[in-house]
Order: C-alpha cells, then sequence, then structure tokens
C-alpha cells in the first residue's frame, strides 16, 4: 500500500514540474508501449508492441531493465520487464526492433522513492499530517463536556423546591 502512495505521490510530483506521460510511438501499426509510463525503482512494467502484425516475436530494449522479448498475445506483443532497485530516477528511451527493421520508442520514467510516512497534506486543515491524537482528545474532551452538562441538568430537575 505504501509503494503504490509513493508511486502515486511521484507521479503527481512529475506531472506538477511538467513531464506528462508520454504517448505511445505509433509508426505505420508498429508501437510499443509501457504500463505504467511512470514506475518506482524495484517494480514491474507492463510493455505492449506490434509490428504491424504479432505473429513474429521481437525484442525491446532499454537502459532502465535492459532486453526482453515481447511474443504474440491476442493481436500484440507484450512482455513484463522489471525495472532494478538501484536504477536512478530519470526518463529511459524504451526502443522496439521488429524482425522487420522497423522500430518505435517511449519514454518510461522511473521515479525515487518518496519517504514521507504521512500523507499528502490535502488542505484538511490542522489534522492534515497529524497522527489523530488531537482529534482522541477533543473527542474525549467533547464527551466529558457532554456528561457533565447531562449530569447537571439532571440535578437541577431531581433537587427539592424550597
Amino acid at each position: 500500500m505504501r509503494s503504490a502512495i509513493r508511486v502515486a505521490a511521484s507521479a503527481a510530483a512529475l506531472a506538477l514540474a511538467g513531464l506528462s506521460a508520454p504517448a505511445p510511438a505509433y509508426a505505420e501499426g508498429v508501437f510499443v508501449e509501457v504500463n505504467p509510463s511512470t514506475i518506482q525503482a524495484g517494480f514491474q512494467v507492463a510493455i505492449r508492441a506490434s509490428c504491424g502484425d504479432a505473429l513474429n516475436n521481437a525484442k525491446v530494449h532499454s537502459e532502465a531493465f535492459g532486453t526482453v522479448t515481447v511474443e504474440p498475445a491476442n493481436a500484440y506483443l507484450i512482455a513484463a520487464a522489471t525495472v532494478p532497485e538501484n536504477k536512478p530516477p530519470r526518463g529511459y528511451s524504451v526502443k522496439l526492433t521488429c524482425p522487420s527493421r522497423q522500430t518505435a520508442t517511449t519514454t518510461l520514467w522511473v521515479v525515487g522513492e518518496h519517504s514521507s510516512n504521512h500523507g499528502p497534506n490535502t488542505g484538511g486543515g490542522f489534522l492534515a499530517g497529524d497522527d489523530g491524537s488531537t482529534l482522541i482528545g477533543a473527542g474525549a474532551a467533547a464527551v466529558g463536556l457532554g456528561a457533565g452538562v447531562a449530569l447537571l441538568a439532571r440535578r437541577r430537575r431531581t433537587l427539592p423546591q424550597g
């Protein structure tokens, strides 16, 4: 769960920095795409490609994960690759080379590990980033105050009138 949050936070940071996810490269039915296009090092990406047909294997190479063979499946060429944990954060070119020597390229963005243990500051006020102890204390104070008011109201009703 934390990894998913870290990846999402890093992806948001890249988007804010003006680095949008690249569109897959298409040329005459030849394309390659990675999903997700932004990933934290140490995780796996899915590769989907086409060489105009899905009859023969092809090669996909990137400095991010090395060389993998994409194989025919459901009208596409597919594979999976793991980005090693020690890959530095940056954009890596992903290049498809077809048996016909046609090529297509896209970019895989590797992001660094986000070290914060707190959730994002969502504008929720004073509790954003708090561990919840303030909320528990406020709740206990409200219950105590309510009990005190109820006890006082009950005592007033049961006191003998003089």
